[in-house]
């Protein structure tokens, strides 16, 4: 049967709607907070900014069925314009970090370390300038209105009536696609790269409900963020090696074989530990799927 839709505009919320409210306003202060001083941001920042509007992204697709579709719909397309927007800049701060850090086990001369500083500071300004240049322009304008438009009023939520046990039950939906990937045992950069983002997607619809079974909850959102965060550094580092053998000419190319040589040891080793731990969500997961499945049965007999 399918659920009953209620008012918008009711006084007051049920627990699992006023705890998605409470979430989404969250994030909103965040990009607001955010946008407001991205002409000067720093690393931290911008990657709050880029995280924030991922996280609300992914609420708004998993609690789909709790909020009015289309307004959903534009807000999640102006959520992906707007994290888009700073890419750049944040690619370019992880890659210097990076770099320095292959650059100091690779055995590099201190004039090669230098010379690989200066390129990679240059990178990081050159994409804050651009950065700069994006944000006084009539499009970033327009994106920024259409933000404050999606987050102000409450025509976004569809439903008031809502349990803590219809998040849960919305949220375990979630893990369909994660779970059919992690039972392949995937190991190539590829899948790592889909299950990283099926991750993404999970871990964010499961901070709202957190206080829902908490022992598991927090278990499984710990080896979320660690495997998430490692086939992260996976893929920076396959980024980074890519961006050294573009800039072969400016590096030099015995600079550029010893840091090359250095990133695939490094790539190596965190593929390894990345499938190691991916492999160890799948206890997390279903010892977490089995502490909510009492709460998401009374959701689904509530609905029936």
């Amino acid at each position: 049967m399918a659920r009953k839709r209620t008012l918008p505009n009711q006084p007051s919320a049920a627990p699992g709607s006023a705890c998605l409210e409470a979430a989404v306003r969250e994030q909103q202060r965040r990009i607001a907070a955010a946008i407001a001083v991205l002409g000067s941001a720093g690393e931290d920042d911008v990657h709050g900014a880029r995280v924030a509007a991922r996280r609300l992204r992914s609420m708004l697709k998993t609690f789909g069925p709790l909020l009015d579709e289309n307004q959903a719909q534009r807000y999640r397309a102006h959520l992906r314009t707007f994290a888009r927007s700073l890419g750049t800049a944040r690619e370019a701060d992880v890659r210097r970090a990076l770099l320095l850090d292959v650059a100091s086990a690779a055995h590099v001369t201190p004039a090669e370390r230098q010379r690989l500083a200066v390129l990679l500071d240059d990178a990081c300004l050159a994409s804050r300038e651009q950065l700069r240049r994006h944000l006084a322009e009539p499009d970033w304008a327009a994106l920024s209105r259409a933000l404050q438009r999606d987050a102000s009023g409450r025509r976004l939520y569809a439903v008031s009536d809502a349990d803590l046990g219809e998040l849960v039950h919305l949220a375990e939906r979630a893990w369909r696609r994660p779970v059919k990937l992690l039972r392949r045992n995937p190991t190539s950069t590829a899948e790592l790269h889909e299950l990283r983002l099926a991750f993404k997607h999970c871990r964010y619809a499961l901070e709202p409900i957190a206080d829902v079974a908490p022992k598991a909850t927090s278990r499984l959102l710990r080896r979320l963020r660690g495997t998430q965060d490692r086939i992260g550094e996976h893929r920076d580092t396959l980024l980074a090696e890519h961006w050294v053998r573009e800039n072969e000419r400016a590096l030099g190319r015995p600079l550029v074989g010893r840091l090359v040589a250095s990133i695939e040891v490094r790539e190596k080793r965190l593929r390894r530990q990345s499938a190691t731990r991916a492999a160890r969500v799948l206890d997390a997961w279903r010892a977490w799927r089995d502490a909510t499945r009492r709460v998401r049965k009374e959701a689904i007999q509530d609905r029936a």
